[in-house]
C-alpha cells in the first residue's frame, strides 16, 4: 500500500504482561502500521481493514477477533465512523474499537511471514539487513511481504521492485504474486 512505511506484527488489547504466540492470553494478534499521512490517510487504512476481512464473522477467540485499536481521539472518531458506514452496508458487525494501551512486538518468525515463506526471495533479501530488527522495520521488507501476499499495483511494483537489490529471477517471482488480489477482484466482479 503506497504510504505505508513500516508494518509490524504483534499483540494488544489484553491484560497479560509480555504476551507471546504460545502465551497470548486475552490479547489479539494485530498489525501496527506506520504510515505517511501525506500519502495515505487513517481513513484509507480503515477502509482497507474493513475490505480485507469479513467483520460480520464472530471470532471463536480473542486472539483472532476483529478490532481497531486507536491512539488518539481523532482516530477513535474516524474508526467509529468507519464502523458505522460498514455496519449500514453489511449489517451486524463483530468488530470492536478500543484504545491502544500497549503494542507488544511478536516473535521474529511472525514478522514478514509471506516474505519468509518465499525461500528464494527471503534468502536474497535478508542478508541486506544488518539485523533482525532492521529487517522487521524495513519499508522494503514490508513492501515485499505485501506484494508476495498479492497486494500492490503493477505500477508500484515496477517502480519500486528494482530498488530492492534482488536479482531479476527473484524479482520475477515477486511480480508473479504482486497484484494478484487486484486481478482476482476484477474477475469476481
Amino acid at each position: 500500500m503506497d504510504g505505508v512505511i513500516r508494518t509490524r506484527v504483534g499483540y494488544c488489547g489484553g491484560t497479560s504482561v509480555s504476551p507471546t504466540y504460545q502465551r497470548i492470553g486475552d490479547h489479539s494478534e494485530t498489525v501496527e502500521f506506520d504510515y505517511d499521512p501525506q500519502v495515505l490517510t487513517y481513513d484509507d487504512l480503515l477502509a482497507s481493514f474493513f475490505a480485507g476481512h469479513d467483520p460480520r464473522v464472530r471470532s471463536c477467540s480473542a486472539q483472532y477477533r476483529s478490532a481497531v485499536f486507536y491512539r488518539t481521539d481523532e482516530e477513535a472518531a474516524a474508526a467509529g465512523r468507519a464502523l458505522e458506514r460498514t455496519q449500514l452496508s453489511t449489517g451486524l458487525l463483530h468488530t470492536s474499537v478500543e484504545p491502544l494501551s500497549r503494542f507488544w512486538l511478536a516473535e521474529d518468525y511472525h514478522q514478514k511471514f509471506r516474505l519468509r515463506s518465499h525461500r528464494d526471495v527471503f534468502a536474497q533479501f535478508r542478508p541486506l539487513m544488518p539485523d533482525e530488527r532492521a529487517f522487521t522495520d524495513s519499508t522494503a521488507a514490508a513492501r515485499l511481504n505485501g506484494w508476495l501476499d498479492g497486494c500492490g499495483s503493477a505500477e508500484q511494483v515496477e517502480r519500486e521492485l528494482p530498488l530492492t537489490g534482488l536479482s531479476e529471477a527473484v524479482q520475477d517471482e515477486v511480480r508473479a504474486f504482486a497484484g494478484r488480489r487486484e486481478r482476482v477482484g476484477r474477475l469476481v466482479r
